[in-house]
Parts: structure tokens; sequence; C-alpha cells
């Protein structure tokens, strides 16, 4: 069985993090390991939260469990999102390494969640620790627009930013929440192909939406999903949750009431082929 390991944060009372992802991995069908960075009540921006970040020697032994457990070799795919300390890096490479020594096929895949909008969610050394300690080691990249700005040091502005930033990373990445005429875009760049996908322009965006296009197109290409269609997939599946989470006024993402748009999307967009220049 196809297996994705997700090391990011658990918050009890909200669709963020690993209630997100692992949630969406599994209802494609392809099974999840969970780690968690972080063990909170609510999310930070409700006030304080209760609870905090694991030591990064408790997220180690952690993987030493599953070694044990014989486990490392059935990984396909690692995909980190939230940290909850800078010291959780070391630990994630190391875990990387191993996975990769037991199964050479396996990817990491980072989701460098950092900010958005402009405005920073981590503080200045868990920022610096991911873009510089983590996000150099991944195979794929699956920043938003605000977040491709800091890892590349470029603004990115549009397609045409977000192409070149992109680019020079020289990896697999998809960029999410690029703005365009008629609403927002996700970018899917590699060396051999690029592709553009856009939906139209909603109100808002309940928190976890990031989390849950990275969760979605990482199980798609692990299952077997071409780029292009796990990009449309992907996209597909978190405008319609959105649209959905909306209608029911939800400050989160309703992913058990709309769990079967999650594998059958009732919007499908299609991804536009970019050629490469």
């Amino acid at each position: 069985m196809k297996t994705i390991l997700s090391i990011q944060s658990q918050v009890s009372g909200a669709r963020v993090g690993n209630s997100v992802a692992a949630f969406a991995i599994e209802r494609l069908g392809v099974r999840c390991f969970q780690l968690p960075t972080t063990l909170l009540g609510r999310r930070p921006d409700h006030g304080a939260p209760g609870g905090g970040p694991l030591a990064a020697d408790m997220l180690a032994s952690m993987i030493d469990g599953l070694a044990a457990d014989g486990l490392l070799g059935e990984i396909d795919a690692v995909l980190t999102g939230y940290l909850g300390q800078p010291g959780h890096v070391g630990v994630i490479l190391d875990a990387v390494e191993r996975i990769k020594a037991a199964n050479p096929a396996a990817i990491f895949v980072c989701d460098p969640v950092l900010g958005d909008d402009g405005k920073l969610y981590v503080g200045d050394e868990l920022a610096n620790a991911m873009i510089q300690g983590l996000a150099p080691h991944a195979d794929w990249l699956t920043p938003n627009a605000f977040e491709l700005g800091l890892i590349s040091g470029r603004t990115i502005d549009g397609l045409g930013t977000a192409r070149e930033a992109a680019r020079r990373l020289n990896k697999p990445v998809l960029v999410s929440s690029i703005r365009t005429a008629i609403g927002l875009g996700n970018l899917y760049t590699a060396p051999s192909s690029e592709w553009f996908c856009e939906t139209a322009r909603l109100p808002r965006a309940p928190k976890g939406a990031g989390d849950l296009l990275s969760a979605l197109f990482v199980a798609r290409r692990v299952r077997g999903d071409a780029p292009a269609i796990a990009l449309e997939g992907a996209t597909g599946g978190v405008y319609d949750v959105i649209v959905r989470s909306l209608a029911a006024e939800s400050e989160d993402l309703l992913l058990p009431e709309a769990q079967d748009v999650l594998a059958e999307p009732v919007t499908w967009p299609r991804a536009r082929h970019l050629e490469l220049t």
C-alpha cells in the first residue's frame, strides 16, 4: 500500500496541519503515518492555544518507533508542514535519510509553512531554519506565492515572476495562491514541464487550505496520477471544499461533510500547459 509520512502540526480544535493532511490523504486511498510537530488545543490566531511544540528528542524517538516496527521502508513520501521549533529540521533530515536508505524511491516533499499575504506565521529563527536548513534538501517544494518569494529572495507578483523564481530552485515546485485576473492559480513547474491551473475568486478561504492542497497533490502523485492530473484534481478538490465551507459559514474546512469532492471534485479546472522558454 502506498504510504505518506506526514510531519505537521496537530491542533485539536481546528482543521489545519495533520488534521487536514491525514484525512485527505487517506480519503484518496493512500495510507498516512502522522507525526506531530506541535500539540495545540486551538489555532494560535485565536489566542493562547494551549500545548506547544514537541521536543526534538521526542519527535526523534517517535521516528525510532516507526523504524523499530520496520515501517520506514514502506514510506513512499515524507510530507512536512508547520514545524514547532528549529530543532525539528535536523530530526526530519535524519529521518528522510533513513527512509531513503530503506526505500531509495521515497521522496521528500517540503511544504514550507511560513506565512501568507505578506505576513510571517513563524519567528525569524524558525523561518531561517526552514528556508536555509530544510527546503534546500527537499525533492519537491509546495510553497504559496509569498513563501516562494521568501525562499527565492524575489518578489512574486504574478505568474511570470512565480515561474522564474520556481525554475531557479531546480526541482519540482507546486506554487499556490498566485493572483490572476479571475482569481487564484496554482503552478506546477519541473525541469521537463510546467502547468498552470486557476479557479475563480472566492471571498476568503478557511485556514488549512494550503495544507489540503499539498496533501491532495502529493497523495495523487504517490498513487500514480500524472502531474497535470494531480494539479487539476488537487486544485478542484480544494476549491470545492472551500465553497462548501463558506456556504455553511464555517471558519474551518468542512472535510467530513465535503469528503466526496476530495476524491471526485465537482469542479475540475483544466491545467494549461506552459511552454518552456
